[in-house]
Order: structure tokens, then C-alpha cells, then sequence
């Protein structure tokens, strides 16, 4: 007999065993196309991501873009480097030190409104204004302040609204 004629006998006698063979097969060749499907779909959304949805661009010009957006970054931290240094700059002169009494300067008024500000920088530079209220007349004055002291003579109210703003300054330097 022929090994065709064989093959067939021998097929036809274990057609059980040969189908479940070839399921088995055909079931295996499934999952590993489902699991391939899903490597692909993972790898083309990776690739999409990378690409940053442009078509049809090679990898030297994303590389070349991705290049010039670093620049860009860069150049843009500078700036606002130079902004920030700037605006330290300018707040080293800002008043950051506010102390204010007030008081009855004279017995004739019958309230506190006369008053004591002292206005300090982070050098404790600033100035120290006063002004006194009374029925008949009002006065201002103002004094200066370098590095927390007064060239002038400072009353005991004058004095307390220079020691306040100074306190201030102080707790924000801790």
C-alpha cells in the first residue's frame, strides 16, 4: 500500500486525537495573535506618544524638535532668572517693617490722634513720621532711619514704632 494510503488509515484512526491536535494548534496560533495584536497596539500608542501626533516626521527631525523646544525652555529660564533677580533687587528697598503708635499728645484732646510710623526696609533704612494733633494746630515730622537707628532724637512713642517695625523685620528673617 501506498504511504499516502498510509497516512490516511492512520488518520482516519486517530481522527480524534488529530482534530484535538489541530484545535489545540489553531487555539495556540489565536492567543499568540491576540497577545501580538496587543504588543502592537502598545507600541504603536509608545511611538505615537514619542512622536507627539506628527505624521509622517522621522525620528533625526523629532529628535531635532524635541532639541529646540529644550532650547526653548532654557532660554525662557533665563529670563525669568534674570526677572527674579531683578525683583529681589527691587524688595530689598521695599517697606517690609510697619510699626505704628498712637497717642494723646495733648491733655486739651480728648482722644488718641497724634500718632508714630515707622516705615523700614530688610536694611532697616526708612523713615519715622510723627504727627502731633492738638485743637488749635497739628504738626508733622519726619526722620530718618539708617540701619535701625535715628540721627535725630526719638520720643518714647517714636521710639516703640521703630522698635515694632523692627521686630518685624526680624521674625522674617528666621
Amino acid at each position: 500500500m501506498p504511504a499516502w494510503e498510509q497516512f490516511n488509515l492512520w488518520v482516519f484512526a486517530h481522527l480524534d486525537s488529530f482534530i484535538l491536535l489541530v484545535g489545540a494548534l489553531l487555539l495556540g496560533c489565536f492567543i499568540l495573535s491576540i497577545a501580538a495584536l496587543r504588543t502592537a497596539l502598545l507600541l504603536k500608542k509608545r511611538y505615537q506618544g514619542l512622536m507627539m501626533g506628527r505624521e509622517g516626521v522621522d525620528l533625526e527631525e523629532l529628535l531635532s524638535y524635541h532639541r529646540e523646544l529644550l532650547e526653548e525652555g532654557i532660554r525662557g529660564r533665563k529670563k525669568i532668572e534674570a526677572r527674579l533677580k531683578e525683583v529681589e533687587e527691587q524688595l530689598l528697598l521695599a517697606v517690609t517693617g510697619v510699626g505704628l503708635v498712637r497717642y494723646n499728645a495733648f491733655r486739651e484732646t480728648g482722644s488718641d490722634l497724634s500718632f508714630s510710623l515707622a516705615l523700614l526696609d530688610r536694611n532697616l533704612n526708612g523713615v519715622i513720621l510723627t504727627s502731633l494733633f492738638g485743637r488749635e494746630e497739628s504738626r508733622c515730622y519726619g526722620k530718618p532711619v539708617k540701619q535701625g537707628q535715628s540721627s535725630h532724637y526719638l520720643s518714647d512713642e517714636e521710639n516703640q514704632a521703630l522698635e515694632e517695625a523692627r521686630r518685624q523685620i526680624n521674625a522674617r528673617r528666621r
